[in-house]
This record gives structure tokens, C-alpha cells and sequence, in this order.
């Protein structure tokens, strides 16, 4: 008996690699978290320039503002007097005003009696020439005034000025026309004033020799008029001048 053998049929063997499966997408939550996340540092780095920019901005500014001012002192808040007298020698009888006030044109001062024109006594009163405040009054009641000699002083507030010597070196950095700024009693903060002129003023020693008895006229804006008409002549006030202002115009050494 013959025995008949068959070959086995293996199964088909696979050797291509299948293809792996594709990642899911991330959550909505989790994008908006990456997306915020990205945004805050964006916004930070942008924040951090802005900082260096406007940090080195405000240096250079403030480096360049320091350089533009200079200190010119210490000035004095002046009036011009307004001397009001008798031209002949008298008794001041009796006063009407009193130091600190305020007076119109032609308002009564004093009455006085003269006794040196040799006609007599003769009674006088003395007025105002102008509106003003009174300042001082040289010579109470019952006192004799010389002739010429001043009874009542008394100055115009509209007419205030500073005054401020400076050195022939910082004078050489100055104009007519510069404006200066004024801090000091009596002011909320600085008020500007523009340089007037140059006034030459009575020196004696080394600042005679050296040409250093020069004095400056600032005049107050007229917007800061009305503040300084309330202050009291005499005071002292801290001046810087922005040399950055009246480009051009009359070095003030030469208008001396």
C-alpha cells in the first residue's frame, strides 16, 4: 500500500510594516493654555524693551535738561522806591497811611506843617504821585523831616523785578531774552521770568577787579504778575536760566 504526501500550506507570511497610528489631537483646553502661555511671554519681553527704550530716553533727556540750565544765584526781589517828601523843611503832623498798605493815585499820606519858608506855619498834606504800597515811613508823627528827605516810601507792585549778580563766567553763557525760572518763600512752585538787562553795579576789591560787579533784571511773566505783586520786596529766591531760549538774540556781557 502506497502512502501519498502532501506538502502543508503555510499561512501567507505579512513582512511590510504597518503605518503607525496618528497622534490625537490635543485637547481645545490644552491649546488655549499654550497659546496664553506664549502670549504673557511675548507681552513681557515686549514690556521689558518699552522699559529700556523709555529708561534710556529719560537719562539722555534729563542729561541734556541738567547741561541747558544754569544756576545764576541768588536773587533779591527789588522795587524801585517812590519817595514822597516835602522840598521845604517841616513837622510831620499826622500820618494817614501805614506800612503795607495798599494806596491809590493822589490818596493822602501825611498832613505836615512847614515852618522854614518864613511866612509862617503852613499846613500841607502830602499824596501819592502814583498807586502803590507803602514800603516805610521814614518820619512819624511829631518828628521833623529835612527838605528832600523822604516822609513816606512806597513802590509800585506791577514793577517788581529780580535782581541777581552773577559772575562775568556765567554771564558769558547768558542772553537778553533767556528765561529764567524763579523758586522760592512765598511760591508753590517755580515761576518763570525773562532776562531783561544788565545792570553794572558799585564794586569795590577783587570783584572790581575782575569785572565781576554786573547785575541781572528779571522781569516776571505777566501770567505770574499777580503772585508776585503778593510778595514782600527784600526776599531771596534761587534762579536757573534755560540757556536753550533766546537763541540768537544779545549776549548779555555785551549789552553791560
Amino acid at each position: 500500500m502506497s502512502t501519498t504526501y502532501g506538502t502543508a500550506i503555510k499561512p501567507e507570511e505579512h513582512t511590510a510594516t504597518e503605518p503607525a497610528p496618528e497622534p490625537a489631537p490635543p485637547a481645545p483646553r490644552h491649546r488655549l493654555r499654550r497659546t496664553l502661555s506664549v502670549l504673557r511671554t511675548v507681552t513681557v519681553v515686549l514690556i521689558l524693551l518699552a522699559a529700556a527704550v523709555g529708561g534710556g530716553y529719560y537719562v539722555v533727556t534729563h542729561r541734556l535738561a541738567d547741561r541747558a540750565y544754569v544756576n545764576a544765584g541768588t536773587a533779591v526781589l527789588t522795587a524801585e522806591p517812590i519817595t514822597v517828601g516835602s522840598a521845604d523843611a517841616a513837622v510831620v503832623t499826622r500820618m494817614l497811611t501805614a506800612e503795607r498798605r495798599s494806596v491809590t493815585a493822589g490818596a493822602a499820606l501825611a498832613t505836615i506843617t512847614v515852618t522854614a519858608d518864613g511866612r509862617g506855619n503852613k499846613v500841607q498834606e502830602l499824596r501819592a504821585p502814583a498807586a502803590g504800597i507803602v514800603t516805610e515811613v521814614n518820619v512819624a508823627p511829631g518828628q521833623i523831616a529835612r527838605a528832600g528827605e523822604p516822609i513816606v516810601t512806597l513802590y509800585d507792585p506791577a514793577k517788581l523785578v529780580f535782581k541777581v549778580d552773577v559772575p562775568l563766567e556765567t554771564l558769558r553763557k547768558l542772553r537778553l531774552g533767556m528765561t529764567a525760572y524763579v523758586t522760592g518763600p512765598g511760591l508753590s512752585g517755580r515761576i518763570a521770568t525773562t532776562l531783561q538787562e544788565v545792570q553794572p553795579r558799585v564794586t569795590t576789591g577783587e570783584a572790581a577787579a575782575t569785572g565781576d560787579g554786573l547785575t541781572v533784571v528779571l522781569v516776571p511773566d505777566t501770567a505770574v504778575l499777580s503772585t508776585v505783586r503778593t510778595l514782600v520786596p527784600g526776599l531771596q529766591f534761587a534762579v536757573v536760566v534755560d540757556t536753550t531760549t533766546a537763541v540768537g538774540q544779545t549776549p548779555a556781557v555785551n549789552s553791560a
